[in-house]
């Protein structure tokens, strides 16, 4: 489990670097250095399986591979 948390925080890395991000914007606008904001929010948790605290943008828990649930607000 603890490869599928390395390879989540290098997708991460790759959303977050500056060629991505241009060319990206340049996709979207049409414009050369358009600067898009793609804002992702964490929701820091805890699994329910094994109190391990988890960032938020999991969906599997890195300790014990239980599938992360969302509480849904109302």
């Amino acid at each position: 489990m603890a490869e599928v948390h390395d390879i989540q925080k290098r997708v991460l890395g790759m959303q977050n670097s500056d060629s991505i991000n241009s060319v990206f914007g340049q996709i979207i606008s049409g414009k050369k250095d358009y600067k898009t904001v793609i804002e992702m929010k964490k929701e820091p948790c805890k699994c329910k399986n094994c109190d391990n605290f988890l960032e938020g943008n999991e969906k599997f828990c890195p300790e014990c591979g239980a599938k992360v649930e969302k509480e849904k607000s109302e």
